[in-house]
């Protein structure tokens, strides 16, 4: 220990005496400088090797050296897999599979590029250098991608970046634009280029650079209505940012496709100048209603947001004061909203009035006569500010989906059952991400389609992304139960899928309400089983709701797979009161020990059976776990009580519960069950009779059996399952006796036995 103590006493005054030099050298920049030099321009280069039609490749033979200073960067993701450089002639572009080039290329750095023995071509019409790839479906050879290796062997880089060799062509649209001709693809193919005074299209202050499932062509416009696509990748970081607003500078990398169609490359947002930043009127940043009316009849276009608050009153073509206003809802018509800077405004001199067009989105979605719950609600409404009716008002609104927004939702399907089969995420389904790069998809196993996501291969976490349903119209839907299928594959528990009923279909605006369910979680193996949601009630919810699916994750070395199929939603209300239990025996439930024949008005025979009764505490023959009657009403629901013991007063083997005879038949089948004496659990059987000609004839092929010796005392367990029965039929439900006792044993309860129609 005493060496070892004199040797860091040592150590450390070596760097107490290091520390107080400070007369050290700076390590030399290393400047990079090409072995040779260019011996032909871009453009002689291009001209020489150029070849008609979409896809070629070519072999340099000759001591060839172009030289040029890179253009492109790919950090923001938006040019994917290229590298585009330029010199005082013209541009080209160099297929390398490799991200992140922009590591070793940045912009504005000089390359030499030995072209000896190098290739050069198109790839679907685009002139690039890249390695010969078969193209098999046109018969034809291409330029593909080379490895990143292959092009360090023949590029070599001179001296520093340098941002002033950078410098864009100046274009304008209709030099390109229709134009397909080879001197016009040589001189402006893979070229740096400025477009002067042009317009986004369709930029409203929230439209995005790109849509979320896939890369999108957005147009910018000149003066002369000249349009040319700007392809902007639903990988970019800056895809969800809106486009810019008025007029401005785009500057980017020209392309051709194989279609002969000009195309721009951006390289992020910078290389759009100059644009308006005023965004008052547009979707993003509306107008209040204060200031609509400042700004009536002076030509101003856009959004303005509010409350709706009434609508013009019947048979008033013209509105001159208060009294012409309809205040309440339900209103009489349908075909006007007035619309106030508050909820609480009862003054027409403050507000705005909105004609719903006759047959358009906007009436059917919006009026107060069929959706009263609007009244004091947010609005957002496109048009021009303008006189209508005589007050302040929007004209030129054509009702369409896009030129108004509630901030509820109205309408709806009262019934939505969605099996996920078809290729394609259904119609009225809808994709959000909030976060990352990553989508649900469909997807297919052994002739099952499901949705599926996963954070697997992507590259922007962390991750946020929307399943969400069509609107539900949970106000009128008959059976107002949710249900659904989860399965997972490669299980972690790092990452998660969470259910939501939400107000509308915007996660990020929308009132969200997390709904407890059932989600499958560690998997035997790779793969779990589907498993069900359980039945979810949403008899809370009065109005109309979307149902979002959010899958979350951090970054993680590995990630479950979440599967969702079968979802379920509304239908035909059960006939919740079938089961008239509560007319048998007068009402008065027997002892738990007491056996007999029960009848109900309805025509429902037990055999071998009691009653029992739902309370607030368990007290026999009334127990809280059978609880109230699932019809919605505040009534205590009565089981029926059958034994498992093998003789009966009535000389029938076992208790035994017979349905009247059911008309038409049943397409699903629920009930509650459940034991209250010490019992091995339970175990009894549904059969089913087809009762068409009036003689009971058995289906085996629809039998149910239900054995849970694990069930608990005393807990209520739910049974649903659609049988699809189509004739005339009768439900027996029998104990199974299983432990063969002479004495009262094997006893089980049933309540509250619903089916819905065929």
């Amino acid at each position: 220990m005493k060496r070892f103590n004199l040797f860091l006493n040592a150590l450390l005054l070596l760097l107490v005496a290091v520390g107080c030099n400070e007369d050290f050298d700076t390590p030399p920049m290393v400047v990079p400088h090409a072995q040779h030099q260019a011996n032909m321009t871009i453009a002689e280069f291009k001209a020489k090797y150029w070849q008609d039609g979409r896809n070629f490749i070519d072999t340099c033979k000759d001591e060839t050296y172009i030289h040029g200073w890179v253009t492109s960067s790919d950090e923001e993701g938006n040019i994917y897999k290229h590298l585009y450089i330029q010199d005082e002639t013209g541009g080209l572009g160099i297929s390398i599979d490799a991200n992140s080039i922009c590591n070793t290329y940045r912009v504005g750095q000089e390359i030499v590029i030995s072209m000896k023995d190098f290739w050069i071509g198109k790839y679907n019409g685009e002139y690039l250098i890249g390695k010969p790839e078969w193209y098999a479906a046109q018969s034809v050879w291409e330029a593909g991608r080379m490895t990143l290796d292959q092009f360090k062997e023949h590029a070599e880089l001179e001296g520093l970046p340098n941002l002033d060799k950078i410098e864009p062509v100046e274009v304008e649209i209709g030099d390109v634009v229709g134009h397909s001709d080879a001197e016009t693809q040589l001189k402006y193919q893979g070229q740096f280029v400025v477009i002067r005074d042009v317009e986004w299209e369709g930029a409203d202050g929230e439209l995005p650079y790109s849509e979320s499932g896939s890369s999108t062509t957005r147009n910018i416009k000149d003066e002369e209505g000249n349009v040319l696509g700007v392809n902007n990748s639903n990988y970019a970081n800056f895809r969800g940012d809106p486009l810019p607003l008025g007029k401005g500078d785009v500057q980017g990398i020209l392309y051709m496709t194989g279609s002969d169609k000009w195309g721009l490359y951006l390289r992020d947002t910078n290389d759009c100048m100059g644009f308006d930043n005023d965004t008052k009127g547009y979707a993003s940043d509306p107008w209040t209603v204060t200031e609509a009316i400042e700004l009536q009849n002076t030509g101003k276009k856009g959004w303005v947001t509010g409350y709706i608050v009434g609508a013009v009153a019947p048979g008033i073509t013209e509105v001159w004061d208060s009294e012409d206003i309809e205040w309440e809802a339900p209103t009489t018509l349908d075909n006007t909203l007035i619309i106030a800077p508050s909820a609480d405004i009862r003054d027409y001199s403050k507000c705005i009035a909105v004609a719903l067009p006759q047959g358009s989105s906007f009436r059917r979605d919006a009026s107060l006569r069929d959706f009263p719950e609007l009244l004091g609600t947010q609005i957002w409404v496109k048009g021009t500010l303008a006189t209508f009716m005589g007050m302040a008002g929007i004209t030129d609104n054509s009702g369409s989906v896009d030129e108004y927004k509630l901030s509820i939702m109205t309408g709806g399907v009262t019934e939505l059952i969605e099996p996920f089969e078809g290729g394609a995420i259904p119609e009225g389904w809808k994709l959000t991400r909030v976060k990352g790069d990553k989508d649900w998809y469909m997807d297919t196993f052994d002739n099952n389609g499901y949705v599926a996501v996963t954070g697997y291969k992507g590259t922007q976490p962390p991750f946020d992304t929307w399943l969400i349903s069509p609107a539900l119209d949970i106000k009128n839907a008959g059976r107002k139960e949710l249900s659904f299928q989860t399965k997972v594959r490669y299980y972690r528990g790092t990452d998660n899928v969470e259910v939501y009923l939400m107000s509308t279909n915007d996660p990020t605006t929308a009132e969200l309400i997390k709904l407890d369910a059932v989600l499958a979680t560690a998997a035997v193996g790779d793969q779990s089983d589907f498993v069900g949601s359980g039945i979810i009630d949403l008899s809370e919810f009065d109005g109309t709701y979307c149902i979002g699916f959010r899958y979350t994750s951090e970054q993680q070395a590995n990630y479950t797979t979440w599967q969702l199929d079968n979802f379920k939603f509304g239908g035909k209300a059960l006939l919740q009161t079938i089961d008239d239990f509560e007319t048998m025996n007068d009402g008065t439930p027997t002892s738990q020990t007491s056996f007999g024949e029960l009848h109900s008005t309805k025509g429902w025979v037990a055999y071998n059976a009691g009653l029992l009764k739902g309370g607030p505490t368990d007290a026999a023959p009334i127990y809280s776990m059978i609880g109230k009657k699932a019809d919605g009403s505040d009534n205590w629901a009565y089981a029926v009580h059958l034994n498992g013991k093998l003789d009966s007063p009535q000389g029938r083997p076992m208790g035994a519960l017979y349905s009247p005879v059911i008309k038409g038949g049943i397409k699903t089948l629920s009930f509650s069950y459940g034991y209250v004496l010490t019992d091995p659990g339970v175990s009894f059987t549904v059969n089913f009779w087809d009762m068409t000609s009036g003689d009971p004839i058995e289906m085996p092929g629809k039998t149910i059996r239900i054995n849970k010796p694990d069930a608990v005392k005393l807990t209520a367990y739910d049974f649903s399952q659609e049988l699809n029965i189509n004739c005339d039929v009768m439900i027996e439900i029998r104990s199974d006796g299983v432990s063969n006792s002479t004495s009262n044993k094997d006893r089980v309860a049933i309540w509250n036995i619903m089916w819905e129609p065929n």
